[in-house]
Parts: C-alpha cells; structure tokens; sequence
C-alpha cells in the first residue's frame, strides 16, 4: 500500500485498518468510547485515563498512541512530523488534533477526535 497523507485518511482507510486489527483491551475501548462521547469529541487525556481506569493519563497517552501507531503502520505512514505536545505523540496526531493550553480555557491539552475516526470506531464495533 501506498503511503498516505496523514491529513488524507477517510473513514473507510482507519475502518479497513482496524478490521485487519484485534478488538483494543477493555480499557481502551473505555478511553474510546469516552472519548467519542465527549461534547464535541473533546477530552483530555487526564480525564480519558479516569475514565480507562488508568491511575494516570501516562498509561492512557501510552495505549492511545500505540493504537495509533498500529493504524499508521497498518496504512502504511511513516513517522507524522507533529511534535504536539510531545515526540511521542506524533502517532496519537493521525487520531487526533490537539489544543496547546491556555488556547482557549484550558489548563491541559485538549485532544478532539477527528470526525473520519470516530466514524471508523462505530463503524468497527469497537464502541456501541
């Protein structure tokens, strides 16, 4: 497969990824599912953790990244150049875009999930 643009992926590439992939543990489908129920597809990663059960949004940046990390391998996409907040969020930025703190009324980074992957998580049966 070719490489793709990583602001080029539809629905139907991340569907067709995560179809080749097993289901995510239970605790990232929670970290999904609350993700993509938040106003606006909005969370941070601080409360996504909470809601995975996670004692911290390290394990939960950890487990969404490498989620991310499989789909771009998947679709054949080398390392994105988005070094927001972290390197190692690069990956997580194919999911998600982000909002530095204090852009708006916010303290943490915001994480809103792109529409093209939400639409893919239902689509998936990852989430219900």
């Amino acid at each position: 497969m070719a490489a793709l643009a990583t602001s080029s992926i539809t629905a139907a590439q991340f569907l067709s990824a995560m179809s080749d992939m097993k289901k995510p543990t239970a605790s990232l489908c929670r970290l999904l599912k609350a993700h993509y129920k938040c106003r606006g597809r909005v969370s941070t990663m601080s409360l996504l953790a909470e809601a995975a059960r996670f004692t911290s949004f390290s394990p939960a940046n950890l487990h969404y990244g490498g989620l991310a990390r499989r789909i771009a391998k998947h679709l054949a996409i080398s390392e994105p150049t988005l070094r927001l907040p972290t390197e190692s969020d690069a990956y997580l930025s194919l999911l998600v875009d982000f909002i530095k703190p204090e852009t708006v009324t916010n303290k943490q980074w915001l994480l809103v999930m792109k529409p093209e992957f939400a639409e893919a998580l239902v689509a998936s049966g990852w989430i219900r």
